[in-house]
């Protein structure tokens, strides 16, 4: 029944995962006498590797255990493969999206919250990773949506930062006043009031006010009228012609975008922070709030956990490394070195004071942001969403009949999928 599920979920984050499946590197299981762990990452970037090699050796100095690195290159389907063959790590990246598929399917060892002080975590990150009060893996990090804003442009144009609105709502006058700015100054269709996003990824903590777009069983609920209205906002945002996607203007995503001058503002994690500063340091920009909607501040979480393989040999190793890569110690190294947010708010309360301005307005989004997560057939869901929201912006079809075609589309493919 095991491997039948994972085969199941291997089909389904295929049809939203488009990069090829690299050979991991193999490592035998080792057994308790040999204290030696494998651990299931990918490698990120340099400083997120050198960071994690740091955080080993200092556990590896303190605990006598031997990690061996399974470095993947596209996790969350080869993980899959391997879980399905026997042949996966001791522990290993949970990402957010496939926690509760795992849980469903058996593969992850329960976590016994004491022995991972989880009281020091923000309560809605370790959310993610809690099944009817059970926690199956730990967060490692995440990562929190922010506005940035190029003031060199608005200074260029007599602007400036307080001009920007705090809720969203208002964005429906001023976009297109800010854009009318932009064209007098700089000329038509040269560079825009925002760069926007409108995956759920990206509008999920829009979207579920007042109910969830998506239903406990794992069906999508897009239909519904609230949520109908929700993604009507949205889309006006987009029909005011101020605020366009970085493929419309010509970008790949919204870092090149805002990068290169075309946009004035966008949503963005913290990741996008270094990349502008190493690759555009010209660019005069600062970090605000994310606007309020309906009254509410909210944002977006995106977190990976350390969970445990349930059939492991070594849940005691993997447990003793968990408790220090998600301590206060590894933590604060991980965090200070590689970038992503911490997860515990002791960790970010000692990380505030060596920290920019601009990566503390990140953390503070994390008590009031979505952590992004759609339930046990999340790439059924996203992948319709995506569809019909693409032909609802192009006006194909209005964002009602969207909507309903994309909840048709993805329960269907829940069905087939149970």
């Amino acid at each position: 029944m095991k491997k039948f599920l994972v085969a199941t979920l291997l089909l389904a984050v295929s049809l939203v995962v488009f990069a090829a499946c690299g050979n991991n590197d193999p490592a035998d299981a080792a057994d308790d006498g040999d204290r030696v762990l494998t651990l299931g990452i990918w490698a990120g970037n340099d400083a997120e590797w050198a960071s994690i090699e740091r955080v080993r050796q200092d556990f590896e100095a303190q605990t006598g255990i031997t990690i061996e690195w399974r470095l993947y290159t596209d996790l969350n389907t080869q993980i899959i493969a391997d879980l399905a063959a026997g042949t996966a790590p001791d522990a290993f990246y949970v990402d957010s999206g496939l926690a509760e598929q795992f849980v469903y399917m058996g593969v992850l060892a329960p976590l016994d919250r004491a022995t991972f002080n989880t009281a020091a975590f923000y309560q809605n990150v370790l959310d993610t990773f809690t099944f009817n009060n059970v926690v199956y893996a730990i967060p490692k990090d995440q990562s929190s949506l922010a506005r940035y804003v190029n003031v060199g442009i608005l200074n260029e144009i007599g602007w400036s930062i307080n001009d920007i609105p705090s809720d969203l709502e208002s964005y429906l006058e001023f976009l297109p006043r800010l854009q009318a700015a932009l064209d007098a100054h700089f000329g038509v269709g040269q560079v825009f009031a925002a760069t926007g996003m409108y995956e759920p990824a990206r509008s999920l903590h829009l979207l579920n006010r007042n109910v969830s777009p998506f239903n406990a069983d794992g069906t999508a609920n897009f239909a519904h009228a609230d949520v109908v209205r929700h993604v009507q906002f949205i889309e006006s945002m987009f029909a005011t012609g101020a605020m366009r996607t970085p493929q419309m203007m010509g970008a790949g995503w919204n870092g090149e975008a805002f990068g290169l001058g075309l946009a004035v503002i966008m949503e963005e994690g913290n990741w996008v922070y270094s990349f502008i500063n190493n690759y555009f340091p010209e660019v005069e920009f600062e970090i605000i709030d994310m606007p309020t909607y309906m009254g509410q501040r909210s944002s977006m979480i995106f977190t990976v956990g350390w969970g445990i393989n349930a059939d492991s040999p070594n849940q005691d190793l993997a447990t003793q490394w968990i408790q220090y890569k998600t301590g206060v110690e590894g933590m604060y190294n991980w965090s200070m070195a590689a970038g992503p947010l911490p997860t515990r708010m002791d960790v970010a309360d000692a990380m505030a004071p060596s920290l920019s301005p601009g990566l503390n307005v990140h953390i503070n989004q994390i008590p009031v942001a979505t952590p992004w997560v759609m339930g046990r057939f999340q790439p059924f869901l996203n992948d319709a969403f995506m569809s019909y929201m693409s032909a609802a912006l192009e006006g194909n079809m209005t964002v009602a009949q969207a909507m309903a075609a994309a909840q048709e589309q993805a329960n269907m493919q829940v069905a087939l999928a149970r």
